[in-house]
Formats: structure tokens, sequence, C-alpha cells
């Protein structure tokens, strides 16, 4: 557990009121589609995308609200949705074309919140010495999910990512995806981590 400082927990509210206005615009983009309010939350918790931005949400609104939350657990919050942004701009980003109101609310979730929340980590909350047990600690939220969606799937039939589509895919092709998956997050972690070093170091 740690103390995060006032401008910590200021720069928290406000990431998570940036959250919640972008996660709001996109339930509100999607009602006409999906016939209302629960048919667009429905929808919407199909993707990693959207659950990630809505951990971030809660984390960063209890911090604001002074309660302390683990740090080690909150890194691991960051690294995926540091992940969202980096998986979006290398793979799917060129498979959407927004416009308007709607592409300023798909880049809230994908661009925005990421980067925010990474420059808050960075350089506003102590650092954790880093463990080996942190590595599995890094990959419980996308193992979870894959867990999720593969479940759900198999119901509806609808994949959100080409990476997780299991008849196009298969098994094989589904493992590779999901173990380039988790060692996109151990990589990005690492990544984070020797960057939290150096700035803690510097500052």
């Amino acid at each position: 557990m740690t103390d995060y400082s006032t401008t910590a927990k200021r720069a928290s509210l406000g990431i998570a009121l940036v959250t919640v206005i972008t996660l709001l615009t996109r339930i509100n983009l999607r009602t006409s589609e999906d016939g209302g309010v629960l048919g667009a939350i429905l929808y919407l918790s199909q993707f990693f995308t959207i659950l990630t931005n809505a951990i971030i949400m809660v984390v960063m609104a209890l911090i604001a609200s002074g309660r302390n939350v683990s740090v080690r657990w909150v890194k691991t919050v960051v690294i995926a949705i540091v992940i969202v942004g980096i998986i979006y701009h290398l793979l799917l980003a060129h498979l959407v074309d927004f416009t308007g109101l709607a592409f300023w609310a798909d880049h809230g979730v994908h661009t925005v919140v990421p980067a925010l929340s990474l420059v808050w980590w960075l350089f506003l909350v102590s650092k954790p010495a880093f463990q080996w047990s942190d590595l599995g600690l890094w990959v419980q939220w996308p193992i979870a999910y894959c867990t999720y969606i593969l479940i759900r799937a198999s119901f509806s039939g609808f994949y959100p990512y080409p990476f997780l589509n299991l008849p196009e895919l298969g098994w094989n092709g589904l493992a590779v995806s999901i173990a380039g998956l988790l060692v996109s997050f151990i990589v990005a972690g690492l990544v984070i981590t020797a960057v939290g070093r150096v700035v803690s170091i510097r500052s």
C-alpha cells in the first residue's frame, strides 16, 4: 500500500472525469444502434478497451477519494490501459474510420486515457521495487478477459477482436495470439518499470 500525494489525487480525479465523459459518450453514441442504454452497455462490455477504461475510472476515483489502493495493483491497471493504446494504434486503428464526436470518443478511450494514465504513473506515483511475482500479476486481467470473451462469444458468435476470433484462427492460432498478448503485457510492464525507475532517479 502507499500514500498518494495531493497532486496525484487531484490528477487521478481529472483522469476519472475524462474517462467518465468518454465512456458516457461511447454509450450515448451506441444507444441508437442497440435499442437503449442497456443494450449499448451490453454491447460495449464485450471490449477489453471499454472494460479496462472502466477499471481505470474506478481506480482513479478511489485514489482521488483518499482510498489507499495497492500501488502494485494500480501499476497492473496502468499497464493494461497502455497496452490498449499500443494494440489499437498498431493493429486496429486502420479497421475503423470514425468522424466527428465518434472520432473523439474513440481516441478518448484508446489514446487520451492511456496517455494520461501513463504520465500520472510515471511522474506522480511512488514506484514499488520490481518483484518477479509482478509478472504473474500483470497477466491476470488479460487472462480473465480472454476467458470471459471466449465463453461469451461461444453463445453470441461475436468476437470483438480479430486476434481472438476462434472460428477464424482455430485453437492453435488462438493459443499463439493469447500467448503473444500475454508476452506483450510482460514486455510493456518491464519497459514501464524501467522508465519509471529512470524517472524516479532523475526526479
